[in-house]
């Protein structure tokens, strides 16, 4: 019924192979987190200084309200900068949790 030749035979094998790849990677990113961290990198791969980010950046973070964003930059403009994250943690609004997530998104120098 189908004559196929060789090379026709290994692009149809191929095709069925990524077919069957991208049905398990869908599966394994719907189960399994991490793959989906691997597959899905987040856009922004280096980490921003922050003593030098502007107030528009800080407030496209997530983990950062408006107003948190304000008083971070009031307080790095009245310190003339950060020099550590205990500075940072002295500021009202900011726990330990939020404190976490800056630190996997900013860093001080």
């Amino acid at each position: 019924m189908f004559n196929f030749t060789p090379q026709e035979r290994k692009a149809g094998l191929f095709l069925l192979g990524l077919m069957l790849c991208g049905i398990v990677l869908s599966n394994l990113i719907k189960v399994n987190g991490r793959v989906r961290a691997v597959v899905y990198p987040q856009a922004q791969l280096a980490k921003l200084n922050l003593n030098q980010v502007d107030l528009r950046r800080l407030q496209q973070t997530r983990c950062l309200p408006a107003g948190l964003a304000q008083q971070l930059l009031s307080y790095r403009d009245a310190q003339h900068g950060f020099t550590s994250w205990e500075e940072v943690r002295q500021i009202k609004g900011v726990g330990d949790k939020r404190l976490d997530k800056l630190q996997g998104i900013f860093l001080i120098e």
